[in-house]
């Protein structure tokens, strides 16, 4: 069968999946794209497959199949060039105490406003080894899909937890001893010039505004990334994935 009325409940329930305040109601979000999709491990709980009438015959081992019209699918493809495919999946929550206890390292990201900086720190605490990321209320979704996309399938493969209070998160730190740094245009040391305790874990702060100063007041120290060029700070994204390259050569 083929949905094709807007006002079929099936796609009505399907789009309103496009909300932030709905993905946080019923606990699923879209992903999109048949690579991302096949990327999601099995411990994940794959809800819904959403496919367009054009890509019907070219799907293989995916179950909970619900095909929309061209018209339908492209409403609720967030993309200009739609590739046929999105999965709704069930959130997975994680027990915030339970990773702290672990080694670490982690990052602890304040107000970060941009999607693709966001996904780009997910992916990056990936591939360098990081245990888990922490995301603080007023930053960008971590369901959305610009951050997904630029995540690329990272969110799958470690713990990233939102919606944090910064000051809630540094005192479960606090508690387990791990050390806690903020990178800082104010460092007073450069990130090259600190030995990393073997329990550890840095801020990130917003782009344009940097880290609050109360965020600073709690760190154990401010580091910097040293620069030859005349630019003295660089993206969020960037600069977190440098942090957390220099991080992972002492793992």
């Amino acid at each position: 069968m083929i949905i094709k009325s807007a006002e079929n409940k099936i796609f009505k329930y399907a789009l309103k999946l496009q909300d932030k305040k709905f993905r946080a109601e019923s606990k699923l979000f879209l992903i999109e794209g048949k690579k991302q999709i096949e990327e999601i491990p099995e411990n994940w709980n794959i809800k819904q497959i959403f496919i367009s009438e054009r890509y019907k015959n070219t799907v293989e081992n995916f179950k909970n199949i619900i095909t929309f019209s061209e018209r339908l699918f492209s409403k609720l493809s967030a993309t200009k060039s739609p590739q046929g495919i999105i999965a709704a999946v069930e959130k997975k929550f994680h027990n915030v105490k339970e990773i702290t206890k672990n080694t670490g390292p982690f990052v602890i990201l304040e107000n970060i406003q941009d999607p693709g900086n966001l996904g780009t720190i997910i992916r990056s605490a990936d591939a360098f080894g990081l245990k888990a990321v922490f995301v603080s209320k007023g930053s960008a979704d971590i369901y959305s899909d610009k951050t997904l996309r630029a995540a690329a399938g990272s969110i799958f493969r470690l713990p990233v937890i939102d919606d944090i209070t910064i000051e809630n998160i540094l005192n479960l730190m606090n508690e387990e001893k791990i050390f806690v740094f903020a990178a800082s245009l104010k460092g007073e040391k450069y990130l090259n010039d600190i030995k990393f305790a073997d329990k550890s874990a840095f801020i990130i702060g917003n782009e344009g505004h940097g880290i609050k100063s109360e965020t600073e007041n709690s760190a154990a120290i401010l580091v910097k990334v040293r620069t030859l060029g005349k630019t003295r700070s660089l993206n969020a994204a960037v600069a977190a994935s440098v942090i957390m390259y220099e991080i992972s050569k002492k793992l």
